[in-house]
């Protein structure tokens, strides 16, 4: 990985070209660069100045590979890599130097001098919508990926943007909460990975993000911009406000905001009368423009404009196998993988075969080649293997972000012509009336429209069809047909929407937006004759609010209720659902929210879940790949898989005990769901287009799963901020961040809780032996530093791979808690090193500690401050498996 620090385009030659350019500047030309504008063909745009030789700056969304909106650009297609979170599983700061080089280079072919990219958020609570963007929870490791990541991008030539600044740790009405978070937490978590991404990986520029801190816009915020980013952290690129995160015109100026993207019409012209009347100063915009010229002309990007070039293909494609198989975490295995001997294998999972388990949003690429785990697996095991493919569910779509129920499965539906689904009629209007827009057969009613239905943002499965643009705002829609239960008793129906709905069956009103339905006596004959027709209709109830939308606080939020009606076997019900997206927030950000979903009585499954369970029960070994939906602009609502996955997997297991469930998700899910342990459990994390190759590499042994937990995986909601309103996902518009520094593995130390999967937990094909540790001061170590990189000792023990056959570990170094009087966790990650032996092969193996690692955020002098004494050190394969240990005098 090469070094790239700041100075290699921060230096006094660069200042003095900014300086001549800057001369030649009229005070108009200056606002306009300082203004981003609208340009489809880019994901943010800003206009150069031509006379000066200075080039547009053509920015890529990221920071999963290089997001390509011009579609005749490479087809639109880039090489799709991995999530972030599998690359932070590496725990390999080479392998992140590849996957940032995969993205410098692409940018560059496809017309780009910005990659929007790496997010080094902190995974506050596991159900952030953009936990796969992030590097996990812990602020060594997304520094130590994040600056490989930055250099990799910036040794193409390429601008690297890190983002989000700051304390961006939820989707969740993500454009207006307020971050209540104390300034020891602030700076111990979630800044020190921008710190190192600034003094270590010399990233060019910063993207200022959506929500408040501390009262304040994070994009106006002069103590976050000026006091942390540029007097502290020394940053001397620019930053750039989120699309349409900037709110003012003079507050965000004088506070350090250098570009506002796009022009939402707060500076441009406003920026310049704010000059003019003595609002802003000149001096003040010429700053922004030194600051965004600075890396511009520092990384070559005026003599080497970027443009259309090759792609690389073939090469990104083997690195994004690489990375996928380097970050797959074996969770647990008894002994079923590699897979041995076994020639009929049941595939089980609503993407199987098809590459569309990946985050969503404006981190989505278009992939430029698609290895499917079908086709994988055949290519592994060969013509001779039999592959029974079953899907098991419907397609996972945007409608998993929806709380309440999950959706009543499609095989309970027919149309009136027959088919299985719903005959569904779509309007533009908010009306159902004249001849519908659209008109198609759906499988499920779960819409989820607006921004997660804007073209290359949606992530659904490959079966999944997302319905024309037109209909992402205010719109209209009719469901009919039949729904036939298989077992007479109470169905729970839990109808989630944010507009208005009306529900019949057979004619008769069940359920409307927010009033009760008819009396049970009304509805007696819904169940039929017999004993158990029984009707047990009641009025609809609101179940507790649960805000997921995106807006800025005063937008409509999603209701779920329910209404329980006795239905009888066999018997037809007609179906009628009229629903329209008339809610006053609904627009085309904000469109549909409707899911018709319930709770059956115990035992009632899809059909599509038997198929699987018989198939699994032929097959000589299963293999259940489950997925989840996540993406930018709203959080999950639950841990649970969406779509009835969770039944798939349980009544899989019970059928075949030689299972390998593989979870394909970009944050923890619930693992406990299931009544049993698969034989073996594989995180595969969304592992991008080559996931194919890597999955089956990894199932037969031809690869190591080589990733380790980069996050803890908690048993529950309750073990996380997420346990309470207040600390997630907030009340009156402001979330309490009262855990403090006790996040991840921190807290659940701390409290003494048990994940089901501690951080950096991952087992292998081989077996490892630590030994002989040995801890040596630094001759010359200061014993008031602080710094992050100022060493005080050095960890040294034997490695040993004991196994039979070559593989990778990863050997971590946790500090104890320091000897200080305040909240601390009993063992912080110290340090790392990913280590490759082969059979036998033992390595002596050091790792450096720092002075930084030593040291806490004193907040009674505002800075950073040492412990004395001696602190407790332990080497281990896991922040809960630590098998050797010493001290350290600090």
């Amino acid at each position: 990985m090469a070094e790239n620090p700041s100075s290699s385009w921060d230096n006094p030659d660069t200042d003095q070209r900014v300086e001549q350019l800057l001369a030649q500047m009229t005070l108009e030309e200056k606002v306009a660069f300082a203004t981003g504008d609208l340009n489809f063909d880019y994901g943010f745009f800003a206009h150069g100045l031509e006379r000066l030789g200075i080039p547009d700056i053509q920015m890529a969304d990221g920071p999963a590979g290089v997001r390509i909106n011009k579609g005749d650009v490479h087809d639109g297609r880039a090489t799709a890599l991995p999530a972030p979170i599998a690359l932070a599983a590496t725990w390999d700061e080479d392998l992140a130097g590849d996957y940032g080089g995969v993205v410098g280079a692409e940018c560059r072919a496809s017309d780009h001098n910005v990659s929007l990219g790496p997010a080094v958020d902190i995974a506050r609570v596991p159900l952030g919508g953009r936990t796969f963007e992030s590097y996990g929870e812990d602020p060594l490791l997304a520094s130590r990926i994040g600056v490989g990541v930055v250099r990799g991008i910036q040794s193409q030539g390429i601008q690297a943007c890190a983002k989000h600044f700051a304390i961006n740790n939820q989707e969740d009405h993500r454009s207006s909460i307020d971050a209540i978070v104390d300034e020891r937490a602030m700076h111990e978590l979630y800044l020190q990975p921008f710190e190192a991404l600034v003094q270590d990986g010399g990233a060019a520029s910063f993207m200022g993000s959506f929500n408040r801190v501390g009262g304040t816009y994070a994009c106006e915020n002069p103590e976050l911009l000026r006091g942390v980013l540029r007097d502290r952290f020394g940053f001397r690129g620019w930053i750039m406000s989120d699309y349409g995160a900037n709110h003012s015109t003079a507050p965000a100026a004088n506070a350090g905001l250098d570009q506002e993207q796009p022009n939402e019409g707060f500076w441009g012209g406003q920026l310049r009368a704010a000059v003019e009347n003595g609002e802003v100063s000149e001096a003040t915009i010429d700053e922004k423009v030194r600051n965004i010229l600075r890396p511009l002309i520092g990384l070559g990007q005026i003599e080497e404009p970027v443009g259309i070039g090759d792609m690389g293909a073939d090469a990104h494609h083997e690195t994004a196998r690489r990375i996928a198989e380097a970050g797959m975490v074996l969770l647990r295995n008894d002994g079923l993988l590699p897979l041995q001997g076994a020639r009929r294998i049941a595939l089980i999972g609503p993407d199987v075969d098809a590459t569309t388990a990946h985050g969503g949003g404006s981190s989505m690429v278009k992939p430029a080649r698609e290895v499917t785990p079908l086709d994988g697996l055949r290519a592994a095991l060969g013509a001779d293997a039999e592959i029974d493919v079953v899907h098991g569910t419907d397609p996972v779509t945007p409608g998993a972000l929806l709380p309440g129920a999950d959706p009543i499965p499609s095989a309970f539906f027919r149309t009136p012509d027959g088919e299985v689904g719903l005959h569904a009629e779509y309007w533009t209007g908010t009306e159902p009336q004249g001849e519908p827009f659209h008109v198609r057969t759906d499988r499920q009613i779960d819409l989820m429209q607006g921004f997660h239905n804007f073209p290359g943002f949606n992530a659904a499965s490959a079966r999944y069809e997302p319905l024309p643009g037109e209909l992402n705002g205010q719109m209209s829609a009719r469901w009919s047909g039949s729904l036939t239960v298989p077992v007479t008793g109470t169905y729970r129906f839990t109808i989630t929407h944010l507009g208005r709905y009306s529900l019949e069956l057979d004619g008769r009103l069940v359920a409307r937006s927010g009033v009760g339905g008819p009396s049970a006596e009304a509805l007696a004959d819904l169940a039929g004759p017999g004993p158990e027709a029984q009707e047990q209709l009641g009025e609809v109830q609101d179940a507790p609010e649960t805000p997921y939308g995106w807006g800025d606080g005063g937008e409509g939020e999603a209701v779920v209720e329910e209404i329980a009606v006795t239905l009888r076997a066999g018997r037809a019900y007609e179906l009628r659902l009229e629903y329209s997206a008339n809610h006053p927030s609904q627009g085309f950000l904000l469109g549909a929210r409707l899911r018709l979903g319930w709770v059956p009585p115990a035992g009632v499954v899809s059909p599509s879940v038997g198929e699987a369970a018989a198939a699994a029960a032929r097959a000589d070994a299963a293999v259940v790949v489950v997925r989840t939906y996540e993406a930018e602009a709203d959080d999950r609502p639950r841990l649970n898989l969406p779509n009835g996955q969770d039944d798939l997997v349980r009544a899989v297991l019970a059928a075949n005990p030689r299972t390998a469930v593989v979870v394909m998700s970009g944050a923890p899910v619930d693992l406990t769901a299931w009544g049993a342990q698969p034989a073996a459990l594989l995180q595969a994390w969304f592992p991008g287009q080559a996931q194919g190759d890597a999955l089956a590499a990894v199932l037969t042994g031809a690869a190591e799963p080589g990733g380790r937990l980069p996050l803890s995986l908690p048993a529950s909601l309750d073990q996380t901020p997420a346990a309470h309103p207040r600390t997630y996902p907030g009340v009156d518009g402001k979330v309490h961040y009262d855990e403090g520094v006790l996040v991840g593995y921190r807290g659940l130390d701390h409290g003494g809780l048990d994940p089901v999967y501690p951080f950096g937990h991952g087992l292998g094909y081989t077996s490892w032996e630590y030994s002989d540790l040995e801890v040596t001061a630094a001759a010359d170590a200061d014993a008031a530093a602080t710094g992050r990189s100022t060493a005080v000792a050095t960890v040294s023990f034997t490695l040993t791979n004991t196994g039979g056959r070559a593989g990778s570990t990863v050997a971590q170094v946790y500090i104890g808690a320091l000897p200080v009087d305040l909240p601390m966790p009993p063992r912080q990650l110290a340090g790392f090193a990913k280590v490759h032996l082969e059979a036998g092969e033992s390595r002596r193996v050091s790792i450096p500690i720092t002075a930084r690692a030593v040291s806490w955020y004193d907040v009674g002098i505002h800075d950073w401050a040492r412990a004395h004494g001696d602190v407790e050190l332990s080497v281990g394969r896991s922040s809960r498996d630590l098998v050797l240990t010493g001290s350290l005098r600090a």
